[in-house]
């Protein structure tokens, strides 16, 4: 179908007239003919009553309506199309959240708004099975990443020293543990880090997740002074990660959004409760190249700060961009 042709039937619907409608439109009344009567015979139906006085048929009216938005969509299109051509475009690579927490809801919602907000960017996310955030930064693979880190700043700063990074915080949460309703502490109200020194806490051994097995070691290490007992299991994805919970003595440890969210809902014999404890909260970090170029980083900070201030619904126990606070 063409989409001149659609325009040549919203013309002659206008005037009901092919000698007149083929006048306005530049061309003959044969040839307006001939392109209304192939329009009929590739939809199947016909559109035009032609006698004394031309009418259109029902079938003609209902697609008078959808010609209309088709050739507004095309004319719309074109524009788009047409004014992209005449910028530059830059690309941005946004490291692709790994579920749905709260960071990947701030994440997505700011990418939208961002992609909507500055059409000449071409935003797109990026993941690669087995590859650390720090290693597609290098590689020029993303432009920014993900990562955490359990209120220690530590190797943030050894690694942003090393790597020449910078780490933006967006979302600092207490740390919960998810674990099975028949548990010894599944009857606490709230449990410690010193409860849960002995305890088989479950972690992916992907490599794209260390940094929350590092940070969970540094964790323990600098609060309680020893190691946890870590399980690892291998898994593409976190979310095929949180469907592993044969071991019932093990537990999980989670942030508060991930604790609510519909995934871990899904085990109804499992239950989250809050660690009892400041040292134990996580925090959620943007990761970009402190030597980048593209005025596009500025701009999508600027747009994930505003998606926070009122795209999203905060938490009363979480802290957000410059209310983070870390310990060293």
């Amino acid at each position: 179908m063409k989409i001149d042709s659609l325009y040549e039937y919203i013309v002659l619907t206008h005037y009901l007239n092919f000698t007149t409608a083929a006048a306005n439109l530049h061309t003959s009344q044969p040839n307006l003919s001939k392109h209304i009567l192939e329009l009929e015979q590739e939809l199947g139906v016909d559109l035009l009553k032609r006698g004394k006085r031309l009418e259109l048929t029902p079938a003609g009216t209902a697609f008078l309506e959808d010609a209309i938005q088709i050739h507004h969509a095309y004319k719309d299109a074109l524009r788009r199309a047409r004014e992209i051509a005449s910028h530059d475009i830059v690309e941005l690579v946004v490291q692709e959240p790994y579920v749905m927490d709260a960071m990947s809801e701030i994440l997505f919602k700011s990418v939208m708004r961002f992609k909507r907000e500055n059409p000449y960017v071409l935003t797109k996310y990026y993941q690669e099975k087995g590859k650390k955030s720090v290693e597609l930064l290098e590689q020029g693979k993303i432009d920014i990443a993900l990562t955490v880190d359990c209120n220690s700043i530590e190797w943030i700063e050894q690694v942003s020293e090393k790597k020449n990074l910078i780490f933006f915080p967006v979302i600092q949460e207490q740390l919960h543990v998810w674990l099975w309703d028949h548990h010894p502490l599944a009857r606490r109200d709230a449990v410690t880090l010193e409860d849960l020194l002995h305890v088989p806490i479950n972690m992916t051994a992907t490599r794209s997740f260390d940094p929350m097995r590092y940070a969970v070691l540094d964790l323990f290490q600098k609060s309680v002074g020893a190691r946890p007992n870590l399980q690892t299991y291998s898994n593409d994805s976190l979310n095929e990660f949180f469907m592993n919970t044969q071991d019932r003595n093990a537990v999980f440890l989670v942030s508060e959004a991930m604790a609510r969210s519909q995934l871990l809902g899904m085990h109804y014999d499992m239950v989250s409760l809050p660690i009892d404890d400041e040292r134990a909260r996580i925090t959620s970090y943007l990761l970009f190249r402190s030597d980048y170029q593209k005025l596009a980083i500025d701009r999508f900070l600027e747009t994930v700060e505003r998606v926070v201030a009122d795209n999203i619904e905060r938490s009363a126990t979480a802290s957000y961009l410059g209310d983070i606070t870390v310990e060293l």
